[in-house]
């Protein structure tokens, strides 16, 4: 979008500086509307056209999901501060920041509620976190873990997600007991370490949790199985909870860990039994990302899994086991399915359809060379979002005409996404996009790269 002279030189407050086709003469609300579609980089280009738009692009309602990245605090100058409290920014991703950097950003942004903390040099830097009152959601990740961070967590009382990754020469014992004093978390991610957490430890924070919903590890190599109880509550704080609950000062606790969502990181059997999960009957979501491909399929657990999680709506698998050895006991109830790095083989898709009719979110990334047969997936099958094609790159695409242009079939189909069209679309691929929107009426949308990777999120989960 390009903005007229005429809108560089007038008034920003004049909606006719927009443009000069009477078309466009729109409410300042639709515009913000309008914006809400776009990135920031795009935001940004449409910000510099004019001061009309620079005044709706700096809305707080079009940032409110943006995090600002500060590198070399000091170096930024009073308009930037002064454009980040028109926005009212409320996440930031800081690298290498010094404890004067921290200061400066606890006087200019005191109401930060989401920070994610990169190569942090010095723990007492981070005792400036206490000053962000309304601190919620904090990231530590990637640096060389230095004395005293434990006692920097510790007072942060008021944390409600808190995420440690890639630490490298952290105190387990003392990160452990810090975060076991955060009682109001409700979301955890753990990615330290290069072996998972004993039972006793697990089992001693996750008491001391008791509003907690989600949990993300990162399991190591283990040689055997880790205890089939490893995410049961310890039988000493159920004894306690329950006697408070025959004494009238509560109701009686779930059973298991209240869990509802679960991610595996770093996997491969037989590191947890076929009944390690069972106890979690309430998990709604959960991600299994294992190390590699497995080739013993009597060994996947997941299969069982499966079997004991009732109310499991959505489902993550990376690499591991191919689709084929555990597709037909996917439990009805799933709504979103993403399935990466994997082989998917002929027939899978449409044993995925028999057994998932209600699946609304359908995620298909296999391996390289590995191609799967859309052909197969029944009409039943209610996507919302698709990845069933693949381009292997710009002049080759890894399923047949027929394949793609059956896509159509998909009645709610809304979104194709086609992978690895570097540096973009091939002639032949425009030709079949274009003969899928004919048989769809132009209802689908496609597009040739997956939504960006958020700054401040864990890099484990950037799989």
């Amino acid at each position: 979008m390009i903005a007229s002279k005429k809108c560089q030189k007038s008034t920003p407050t004049h909606p006719s500086c927009v443009t000069s086709l009477s078309a466009f003469h729109l409410p300042q609300e639709v515009w913000t509307q309008i914006f809400l579609f776009l990135s920031d980089e795009e935001k940004g280009n449409i910000r510099a056209s004019c001061k009309y738009f620079k005044r709706l692009i700096d809305h707080p309602s079009l940032w409110r999901r943006s995090a600002v990245v500060l590198k070399r605090v000091h170096s930024y100058s009073a308009q930037f501060w002064t454009t980040l409290r028109r926005r009212k920014t409320s996440a930031a991703v800081v690298h290498k920041a010094a404890t004067r950097d921290w200061e400066l950003i606890a006087a200019r942004l005191p109401w930060l509620t989401a920070i994610t903390v990169e190569q942090c040099p010095d723990a007492r830097a981070l005792a400036a976190l206490r000053r962000f009152g309304g601190l919620r959601r904090l990231v530590i990740r990637s640096f060389h873990c230095p004395a005293g961070l434990a006692g920097a967590l510790a007072p942060l009382r008021a944390l409600t997600h808190l995420c440690l990754c890639e630490l490298q020469r952290a105190p387990r014992a003392e990160l452990i007991g810090a975060v076991s004093q955060l009682a109001g978390l409700t979301s955890l991610s753990y990615h330290e370490g290069d072996k998972p957490i004993s039972k006793r430890t697990l089992q001693g924070m996750l008491a001391r949790l008791p509003h907690l919903k989600q949990l993300s590890l990162k399991l190591g190599p283990v040689y055997g199985t880790l205890p089939e109880d490893y995410f049961s509550l310890p039988a000493t704080n159920r004894d306690v909870t329950s006697e408070a609950t025959v004494l009238g000062r509560g109701d009686p606790p779930p059973s298991g860990l209240g869990l509802t969502r679960l991610e595996l990181l770093n996997y491969m059997d037989p590191m947890l039994s076929p009944g390690a999960l069972v106890s979690l009957s309430s998990l709604q979501s959960l991600t299994v990302s294992y190390r590699e491909r497995a080739v013993r399929p009597s060994s996947c657990a997941l299969r069982t899994w499966l079997c004991k999680l009732p109310c499991l709506t959505e489902l993550t698998v990376t690499r591991g086991y191919p689709l084929a050895v555990y597709v037909r006991l996917l439990p009805a109830s799933l709504r979103r399915l993403c399935l990466l790095q994997l082989i998917v083989g002929d027939g899978d898709l449409r044993d995925l359809g028999k057994r998932t009719p209600g699946l609304q979110h359908l995620h298909v990334d296999p391996s390289q060379g590995d191609g799967a047969d859309c052909r197969s997936c029944p009409p039943s099958s209610q996507l919302e979002t698709s990845n069933c094609a693949r381009c292997g790159s710009a002049l080759h695409l890894n399923v047949t005409e027929w394949e793609f242009v059956g896509l159509a079939r998909f009645q709610n189909l809304q979104q194709l996404v086609v992978l690895d069209a570097l540096p973009g679309p091939s002639p032949a691929l425009l030709s079949l996009i274009h003969k899928l929107q004919i048989q769809t009426n132009y209802r689908v949308q496609v597009v040739h790269s997956l939504a960006l990777k958020d700054p401040a999120a864990c890099f484990c989960s950037q799989y």
